[in-house]
């Protein structure tokens, strides 16, 4: 399953229908930045490892995003 740039509430959601386990880690920007969108959690990279456990990075959205 892909999971790179989806919302973490709508994979963690399948993965939980499927019973599929993951840990989930979030990146922070090193300076504060009070703009981070905490609603809008995305994957940014995902690993499966031996055990078949996705590893999930996520970042908050800067809000400067163009759709």
């Amino acid at each position: 399953m892909d999971t790179i740039a989806q919302c973490l509430s709508v994979v963690s959601k399948q993965l939980d229908k499927d019973n599929i386990k993951y840990v989930v880690s979030m990146t922070r920007p090193t300076r504060n930045d009070s703009n981070l969108d905490k609603n809008c959690i995305y994957i940014i990279r995902q690993q499966i490892d031996t055990d078949g456990v996705y590893q999930l990075i996520v970042a908050a959205s800067m809000g400067q995003e163009k759709y």
